[in-house]
């Protein structure tokens, strides 16, 4: 039964990516056919040359069963893992290992006791996407962005063995997103006040008042939670 759920996936993956077009030729379909065999592989050649690094890519290292909530309205279940490595969501289906080749379809997966999202988000050089850890959902939302870095292999030397290359984990940052823009990632104080636009005397104010400090993520939650809830509602509605 799970299996054919999993399948069902594509199957609504690609025929959600034909809806959003006026016509699509079978060409064209079979090029997403294509694609799809080509993440499969592209991933089963990943996976052995992780088995020759130290250390885990994922959030967590075994599948665990969750939901896939499409854009189009079905929700889809199975047993999926995050590569944070990657930054990509991976399902098993008949004994094969995936990725998730349309993210841009999902709304939302829950997973584990978390809610992924795949977002757009700032950049230096722009504008990236990617899965985002969702911490507070509102016209502020606030999403926690975790990932891992792979450390090159230390050759031997005098008095010091040689070690392999490892996944370390990298350091988490917030960011926000205010409403269909691409979220921002929180740096400091002054950049979140102006961030918040006409709210930043409030914000400020509330920061001051409570003591928020922005490394720590319940304080991050309370803040932005008291935007949404009073804020918006109280200066919104004036």
């Amino acid at each position: 039964m799970k299996r054919t759920i999993i399948a069902s996936f594509f199957i609504c993956l690609l025929y959600s990516s034909v809806s959003t077009a006026q016509t699509f030729e079978s060409a064209t379909i079979y090029d997403h056919m294509d694609y799809l065999r080509r993440e499969s592989i592209i991933f089963n050649s990943n996976q052995k040359a992780y088995e020759n690094i130290d250390g885990t890519p994922y959030l967590n290292r075994e599948f665990k069963e969750g939901k896939v909530f499409l854009k189009s309205g079905d929700v889809l279940t199975g047993d999926f893992r995050f590569d944070l490595y990657a930054n990509h969501v991976q399902f098993i289906d008949k004994g094969s290992r995936y990725v998730i080749a349309y993210p841009e379809k999902i709304y939302k997966i829950e997973l584990d006791g978390n809610v992924f999202k795949y977002i757009d988000y700032r950049i230096d050089a722009g504008i990236d996407e990617g899965y985002f850890i969702e911490l507070v959902d509102g016209y502020y939302s606030l999403y926690l962005k975790k990932s891992k870095t792979l450390k090159d292999p230390v050759a031997t030397k005098p008095y010091q063995q040689a070690r392999p290359a490892r996944f370390v984990d990298h350091r988490d940052y917030y960011y926000i997103k205010i409403g269909e823009d691409p979220a921002k990632r929180v740096r400091n104080k002054r950049e979140l006040i102006r961030l918040s636009g006409e709210y930043g005397p409030e914000v400020e104010s509330y920061i001051k008042e409570n003591k928020i400090r922005l490394s720590r993520e319940f304080d991050l939650v309370k803040l932005v939670d008291y935007i949404n809830n009073e804020l918006i509602n109280e200066l919104g509605s004036k």
